[in-house]
């Protein structure tokens, strides 16, 4: 999975970088309540009124460091399906470890990624980024269908179709609350006997594989 930049300090040129590599630093430490533009631009050692320039509140500061976040899932879930491979339920389960593991390595920036009340409602950049991120989503489901690729540009037509929509629901639904759920700590007491590593790494595997054979049967 792809880390983050940690360098955060501003000397010259690119300021909007500078901000928002502060912004992830900070969201990864303090998480989004304590993420402000005056704690940024402390962080990139630039007047607190630098922000300004490229953010006109936080709001727009957040959405910007949420596109990144789902540029950087979409590039693991790509991988995946670069990688190809003809099971389809080993494809869906590594979908779901990708996604999982994502939310374990960056938990406040997936939060963030789903807060639509933190955000620019209407930021059109995050909803492309949220895109491209649940298209390669949908490519694992219509792979469980023995279907053609999905991409951004046909993502729309494509979860207008009922059927199709329907097991996109189901599975995001499993892994995306399974990912939650255990960010809030809620398989810990599963998860005793194994150790947490181990249990995530069993039950994305068997949960995956059952979720694959419901899908590919109906």
């Amino acid at each position: 999975m792809p880390g983050l930049k940690t360098k955060t300090s501003y000397h010259h040129g690119d300021l909007k970088e500078a901000l928002l590599s502060a912004a992830e630093d900070i969201l990864t430490e303090k998480g989004v309540q304590g993420l402000t533009l005056r704690a940024c631009a402390r962080r990139a050692g630039v007047s607190h009124a630098a922000p300004k320039h490229h953010f006109a509140d936080v709001s727009e500061l957040l959405s910007e460091v949420s596109v990144r976040s789902f540029d950087r899932l979409t590039v693991a879930l790509e991988a995946v399906r670069e990688e190809g491979g003809a099971d389809p339920a080993e494809r869906l389960v590594r979908v779901a470890h990708v996604y999982v593991g994502f939310a374990r390595q960056f938990p406040d920036h997936f939060r963030l990624m789903f807060r639509r009340d933190a955000m620019s409602p209407d930021n059109e950049t995050v909803q492309q980024a949220a895109g491209r991120t649940f298209a390669e989503m949908a490519n694992s489901i219509a792979a469980q269908r023995s279907e053609p690729e999905v991409t951004p540009e046909t993502l729309e037509e494509r979860i207008g179709e009922r059927d199709f929509q329907n097991d996109i629901l189901m599975a995001w639904s499993q892994i995306h609350g399974y990912a939650q759920l255990l960010l809030e700590g809620q398989f810990d007491g599963f998860a005793e006997t194994e150790g947490l590593d181990a249990f995530v790494e069993r039950t994305i595997a068997e949960t995956g594989t059952r979720l694959s054979h419901l899908l590919r049967t109906g």
